[in-house]
């Protein structure tokens, strides 16, 4: 099966990203500033820093100029080493501004990684964080570069903000089609990290599908779970915000509670999270403290996640959970499913974005594969015709099968098989050496209304703890059981079925 979607491209011009983001003329900045006003464009969940759209393109324009002076410009990489704050947002886009290209990484990279990274792009440059000092030197000390900045002063490194003239942005000759506008940082399972250099046009492409898409809109306030250096979010989530106005809360190296607590406090719209983050989000008994009212979308990336799981999540929250798919090679995400709950399609990534094409290929003949036939997913690249590189059908990597309607289905990574059915609770239990017999539950809860609780019966002396750690070992996060009673035996009817009260009563739970 092939799938084609009218090129979106033919509708946008070939134009840099620093023109789709801010619209860098003087007209088209004025009316950025008109349509957008004091709106927030980016808030730092942690802290007291946020800026304007306004104060972000200024910020932008006038480290830009400073980076010019200083000869990063065309055909300079720079690599930015950085957290998710608005520093990040500032300094990938003055040096997309400067004509040069950035290269972000993750933070969480470790020093040896990073250093193959910047040999990999031929980085000339470093963008660091005083926490991340220690990493960036120890990196370069592997791969040197031509110039080490940090954001704060820090011996041995220069100040990125020092920087700053006060200038709008420089007019720095650049062709769409063919300069580099991003080197985007990827890695599957088990494999090294590698570079995917991608063009001004390519990156447009990427970002106009998503915001033509009505993931997001000017009134929203998004956030993403994952790294803003990867691809998936820079492109898919960050750049369409800005283009379309709305605001980004930017958090660094967080945990789900600090998480859940941003998107309370800052009314968070659209959240972009991975699959075992949301399957948090349905059946974590510590969600209900945090008010989560204002999302009204979920969207899950990096992963299959179950029909079930996005149901229990969707109704938890009272939003819709959309699945989203996307690579870096493609500059961002190429499928969304915006329909999955009227369709009964809530695990399906969605038939492909606008200027999207797509096949399902069997990986041991590579003919096309019916509807329902699982094979090898692969994209038509690249997704513009305004890009000047060859046109190639690239494979993910991915296991996936496609349904008659087009709709496309991610099974997991390409020889991992089929994931198995996730084990019941009570089946795992009833293997326990220790435990003649075993079910599971629902006891009433102060905090989330009912929890699931295990009740067995123990053919030796066994403690629960023991027990608790077993099951929770070998299930889902989300089918984890809050507790194990032992009990004497498992009252049930003449047809099989549990009495729960008497069940309660004695465990001492009535």
């Amino acid at each position: 099966m092939i799938c084609m979607r009218v090129d979106a491209a033919s509708g946008h011009p070939a134009v840099t990203v620093s023109r789709a983001v801010f619209g860098m003329t003087p007209d088209e900045e004025r009316a950025a500033v008109a349509r957008t006003g004091d709106r927030p464009a980016v808030v730092d969940a942690m802290g007291d820093r946020a800026m304007s759209h306004a104060e972000l393109a200024a910020a932008v324009g006038s480290l830009a100029s400073g980076l010019v002076r200083e000869g990063v410009g065309p055909g300079t990489v720079v690599a930015l080493h950085l957290p998710d704050s608005p520093e990040f947002v500032v300094a990938l886009h003055a040096v997309t501004a400067a004509g040069a290209t950035p290269m972000p990484v993750r933070p969480t990279v470790p020093a040896a990684e990073l250093a193959v990274l910047l040999a990999a792009a031929d980085a000339d440059v470093l963008v660091t964080w005083p926490v991340l000092f220690d990493v960036a030197k120890a990196a370069i000390r592997t791969r040197p570069v031509r110039r080490l900045f940090t954001f704060g002063d820090e011996p041995g490194a220069e100040s990125l903000t020092s920087l700053h003239t006060g200038d709008p942005a420089p007019d720095v000759p650049v062709d769409p089609a063919r300069d580099a506008a991003l080197v985007a940082c990827t890695r599957g399972d088990g494999a090294s990290a590698r570079a995917v250099r991608l063009t001004h046009a390519e990156v447009v492409a990427g970002l106009t599908r998503v915001a033509d898409a009505g993931l997001v809109g000017p009134s929203d306030t998004v956030l993403s779970a994952l790294p803003l250096a990867d691809p998936i979010a820079l492109n898919g989530l960050l750049n369409p915000a800005l283009r379309l106005g709305a605001t980004i809360v930017t958090l660094a190296g967080a945990g789900r509670h600090e998480l859940l607590r941003a998107v309370q406090d800052h009314r968070v719209t659209v959240l972009l999270a991975p699959p075992r983050l949301v399957e948090v989000l349905a059946y974590d008994r510590s969600v209900p403290r945090y008010d989560l009212r204002s999302l009204r979308a979920v969207v899950s990336t990096g992963g299959p996640l179950s029909a079930e799981a996005a149901r229990a999540c969707a109704n938890r929250l009272g939003c819709p959970v959309r699945q989203a798919y996307g690579i870096a090679e493609a500059a961002g995400i190429t499928h969304l499913n915006p329909r999955g709950v009227e369709e009964g399609t809530l695990d399906s990534v969605g038939r492909g974005l606008l200027g999207v094409a797509w096949r399902v290929l069997d990986p041991a003949t590579g003919a096309d594969q019916p509807a329902y036939q699982p094979g090898e997913l692969c994209l038509r690249l690249p997704m513009t015709s305004a890009a000047a590189v060859p046109v190639r059908w690239l494979t993910t990597g991915d296991q996936a099968f496609a349904d008659e309607h087009g709709r496309v289905y991610i099974l997991g990574r390409l020889g991992a098989g089929r994931p198995e059915p996730p084990a019941e609770p009570d089946a795992v239990l009833a293997a326990h050496p220790a435990v003649a017999d075993a079910v599971i539950v629902p006891v009433p809860d102060l905090e989330v209304g009912l929890a699931p609780h295990a009740f067995v019966v123990a053919t030796r002396p066994v403690a629960r703890d023991e027990l608790l750690a077993y099951v929770n070992g070998h299930v889902p996060s989300y089918r984890r059981v809050v507790a194990v009673h032992v009990v004497d035996m498992i009252p049930r009817s003449p047809a099989g079925r549990v009495r729960r009260r008497a069940l309660l009563q004695r465990a001492g739970l009535s």
